[in-house]
């Protein structure tokens, strides 16, 4: 009987940018946790690829944390990739695209993001008939 191995996927570039963080000299897993916000034992079970906990859940706390500090970038949940601040600001900022559906559910999605650099204040005024 043949046994299966599963394949690793490869780590999302945030866990590549916290392993990149916790190798500089100087540097100690305690002190990222602690501008993170989470535990060190977290952080050394990420780093090492054994955290239990669905990765996916993580990427929403972690990832927009880890991109800003350590790469200045934001990370965007809905392209599950890091954009430079301004590539975001752009995306943010854009009229609605009315031909492309993969750029429209971006900006549907940019609307929502918690992280969106652009403040949308939209006044419904109320109309006298």
């Amino acid at each position: 009987m043949r046994q299966m191995t599963l394949m690793r996927m490869a780590d999302p570039k945030w866990v590549d940018v916290l392993k990149a963080e916790t190798e500089k000299p100087g540097r100690t897993k305690q002190a990222i946790a602690n501008e993170l916000g989470t535990s060190r034992t977290a952080v050394s079970l990420i780093v090492a690829g054994k955290y239990s906990a669905r990765m996916d859940k993580v990427s929403v706390k972690l990832a927009p944390k880890v991109m800003a500090l350590y790469a200045q970038k934001v990370w965007c949940p809905h392209l599950r990739s890091d954009l430079a601040p301004d590539a975001c600001r752009d995306n943010a900022s854009a009229p609605m695209p009315t031909s492309d559906p993969d750029k429209l559910r971006h900006w549907a999605a940019c609307r929502r993001c918690s992280q969106n650099p652009v403040s949308i204040n939209i006044e419904v005024k109320d109309v006298a008939v």
